[in-house]
């Protein structure tokens, strides 16, 4: 395999995608670069202005935009979706990172669209590890579309779960045991000690802590508006968004919880693999090498 000469343009932070894509490339042999790249990979489209303006400067460069989400949430979204159109089509290739949003932008992009996932944070099932957590939530705590109220409505009157619910994120919803920011070994360590992974989202482009939670033998509770769940999670997982809905689902995963549990290993053995870090690379440098 040749050597790519690779730039990598994204959100930056810990939290972020691009830095764990820059990593698994650069691992794969390929140079991190932004001199004349052969590849210019873009995942975020505050930058892919930028990188259209470094496709004019190098030509022969091929303009990969990776696109996250379509925010249905947002005010006026027909618009901003026109005005993100009109930055796709300098791209030579166009990737999502689910089926979910694969359909969601093509009403607005008539190209090609492939399917990347983004890749997941560096956990793994451990068995060592004692189940002594019941309630971990992973995200944007106070985003509208992450839907934390409906956890806080759940728990209201039950002061004991309200408290213990473990949360990790760079915002603070103002109950239960906030953690911040974590590492990916502290990460790891919650994923597996934890019962439930709580994902109360009305929508997702992917939703990695419930990737990750299969992972690491977690069972992932996700509502049945948000599309991604289905994509990705089994029936069984999902339940509607609402106080009473998700109770009974958490006591009928109590009920069968071994066996409920051995099937979110199942699904975890598979994304250990397709959501990892390195074969995600491999994917991008394979659809760039077919061009």
């Amino acid at each position: 395999m040749n050597s790519v000469k690779f730039l990598g343009l994204g959100w930056e932070g810990f939290t972020c995608q691009i830095s764990r894509i820059r990593e698994a490339i650069k691992s794969l042999g390929h140079e991190l670069t932004e001199d004349n790249p052969d590849l210019i990979y873009c995942n975020d489209p505050s930058v892919y202005q930028r990188a259209i303006e470094l496709k004019k400067k190098f030509p022969k460069t091929i303009l990969f935009f990776n696109f996250l989400d379509v925010p249905w949430h947002f005010p006026e979204i027909e618009k901003t979706m026109v005005m993100v159109n009109q930055l796709l089509i300098h791209a030579d290739i166009v990737s999502v990172i689910s089926h979910k949003v694969k359909n969601d932008l093509a009403k607005f992009y008539n190209g090609d669209i492939e399917v990347i996932y983004n890749p997941s944070k560096d956990v793994s099932f451990d068995e060592k590890i004692k189940k002594d957590n019941i309630f971990l939530y992973v995200g944007r705590a106070n985003d509208q579309i992450k839907r934390i109220k409906l956890i806080k409505d759940t728990f209201i009157n039950n002061k004991e779960n309200i408290n213990k619910i473990k949360i990790c994120g760079s915002e603070n919803p103002g109950f239960g045991e906030y953690l911040g920011v974590v590492s990916d070994k502290e990460l790891n360590k919650l994923y597996n000690s934890s019962k439930f992974v709580l994902l109360p989202s009305k929508a997702e482009g992917i939703g990695l802590p419930m990737i990750e939670g299969m992972i690491c033998g977690s069972i992932p509770i996700s509502c049945s508006d948000n599309l991604t769940a289905k994509e990705f999670s089994p029936p069984d997982f999902i339940c509607d968004p609402n106080p009473d809905s998700l109770i009974k689902k958490i006591e009928y995963l109590n009920k069968n919880y071994d066996k409920k549990r051995k099937l979110a290993l199942e699904f975890g053995k598979k994304y250990k693999i397709q959501f990892n870090k390195k074969n995600i690379a491999k994917n991008i440098i394979h659809i760039f090498n077919s061009r």
